[in-house]
């Protein structure tokens, strides 16, 4: 599961879903009060995701060569 191969996928989905949550935020302060509403419920969902994926990348990048 270390391989670098891998640490790159999780690393570029980890990114990404902080991109997702700040566009969300973007979106949660849009004049529209539906559309805020509707991101308010998308935000703790990838508020979520993002709190896996940061764990999983921490296990990942912080694992020693010797480990593997």
């Amino acid at each position: 599961m270390r391989t670098e191969k891998n640490k790159e996928l999780i690393n570029k989905a980890a990114d990404c879903a902080d991109l997702l949550s700040a566009a969300l935020q973007v979106m949660f302060s849009a004049d529209d009060l539906l559309l805020g509403e509707i991101a308010t419920a998308l935000l703790n969902d990838a508020r979520v995701l993002n709190n896996k994926l940061e764990r999983i990348r921490y296990l990942v990048t912080s694992a020693t060569e010797g480990d593997l």
